[in-house]
């Protein structure tokens, strides 16, 4: 299983017995192990936006008419 961060391997660490128990019991298959990776790409990718400005900068970085649009109709960012 790959995971994104050290939060998520924490957590699903915490429940790994549970949820091999579930699992084998289900599939009725002894043999299942799990196993956790974190995925350092993930880890280190882009930033996430979280104002308006930033949303729209991604966004017409995405789509450069967006950019156009905006001008055109004499639109703001709130």
């Amino acid at each position: 299983m790959v995971l994104r961060n050290k939060t998520q391997e924490y957590e699903l660490h915490k429940e790994r017995s549970n949820i091999l128990s579930f699992l084998r019991r289900s599939l009725r298959n002894a043999n299942i192990s799990l196993d956790f990776e974190i995925s350092v790409e993930e880890e280190s990718g882009t930033r996430k936006a979280f104002t308006v400005a930033d949303k729209y900068k991604v966004m017409t970085e995405k789509n450069p008419a967006l950019a156009k649009f905006r001008k055109e109709f004499n639109l703001d960012i709130e």
